[in-house]
């Protein structure tokens, strides 16, 4: 396990290690070699590794693999050989085998009707876990590492403060999320209360489902590959995504809409429309910017409530949230205020005109 240590002390994230590490073990399988066990992958000749890489790589492009999935599993492999002091691959020749970066779909975010019918068959915890991913942009790997500790409410808001990666000195940041997401944790933490569990601080925030044989069920925090099997089940039940049949032609389809990513884009597109700028938008997400980070700082109060000038979380709320009753409650305000604003001018004319005769 010295091998997978040289890897997994070094990536960037919780996520990043969760992403190699699958990548790794779908390349042994690939080989016919025992999964998990690393250390046979740095004990062959360097020739060998590039020409099994390679081959790799032309299976993944034959079996209907995207570009971009190609892209990160050599990049995995990448990591995994450079961390192990094996550099005499020549990864221009294993680039060479990728091709050219094709488009396979032209995907979109989630629109809110579709959100909404998601919701509506979900469970107390699918749903919470939704409306996190939707209404925070919190990536699907980020969600098994939360925990109860993570999250600070500002009641004035009645909204969360979500730390993500916490425990990551390089990865860490915060982000919020809405009312309507409050309420679904709320609702959720409350549904597990009852059923006897005693959440502590370091309780994870989204654990397995509840086992109805057991009196003191394991609490373990829900797998990405759980957050996957509900998703590919919520999807099919709703009829937003077609079963296939798995054939050589259709196998790995994307579909037009990201599975989990589409939450993301969902946020990201949303906050733009509602007048949200692009560096507020990369710090809510986690994403790196560069130099800017070092130079530009943005305070949690100006992310949150925006200035003259910025659009901060709150003015993204309402085109954030799923329900149409909030929507047109806000709606419904603007229009009493522009009713009330067109009254007193009114009112000023015709006072002007009695004035003026």
């Amino acid at each position: 396990m010295i091998a997978y240590r040289n890897l997994a002390n070094t990536c960037r994230s919780p996520a990043t290690r969760q992403v190699y590490t699958g990548a790794l073990n779908y390349f042994m399988t690939y080989l016919q070699l025992q999964k998990g066990d690393y250390d046979k992958l740095v004990q062959r000749d360097p020739k060998t590794i590039q020409m099994d890489i390679c081959d790799f790589v032309s299976y993944m492009r034959g079996s209907g693999r995207s570009y971009a999935v190609v892209s990160v599993y050599v990049a995995a492999l990448s990591k995994f050989f450079a961390m192990n002091d094996i550099t005499t691959i020549n990864w221009l020749k294993v680039h060479s085998h990728m091709g050219e970066h094709e488009k396979v779909a032209e995907d979109r975010p989630y629109t809110h009707s579709e959100i909404q019918t998601l919701l509506n068959n979900a469970t107390l915890r699918n749903k919470a876990i939704i409306m996190t991913m939707c209404s925070a942009g919190i990536r699907m790997g980020a969600l098994t590492y939360l925990r109860f500790r993570d999250l600070e409410p500002i009641d004035r808001y009645h909204l969360y403060k979500v730390n993500v990666y916490a425990r990551s000195r390089k990865s860490a940041y915060f982000c919020f999320c809405t009312p309507e997401c409050r309420n679904a944790i709320d609702s959720y933490l409350e549904h597990r209360r009852r059923w006897g569990e005693r959440i502590t601080e370091d309780s994870p925030l989204y654990r397995t489902d509840y086992n109805i044989r057991r009196h003191t069920p394991e609490i373990k925090a829900v797998s990405t590959h759980s957050i996957k099997d509900l998703m590919s089940s919520l999807l099919l039940r709703t009829g937003l995504r077609k079963l296939q049949t798995e054939t050589e032609t259709n196998k790995h389809k994307r579909s037009h809409i990201m599975m989990t990513h589409g939450f993301r884009k969902f946020f990201e597109t949303n906050a733009f429309k509602a007048g949200m700028d692009h560096m507020y938008l990369r710090r809510l997400m986690g994403q790196k910017s560069g130099l800017e980070d070092s130079y530009l700082k943005i305070s949690e109060d100006e992310l949150l409530e925006g200035d003259s000038k910025h659009t901060g979380f709150i003015g993204i709320i309402d085109q954030l949230s799923i329900d149409d009753t909030q929507r047109l409650k806000q709606e419904n305000q603007i229009l009493t205020m522009d009713r009330n604003r067109l009254e007193t001018r009114l009112e000023r004319l015709e006072q002007a005109c009695k004035d003026f005769l």
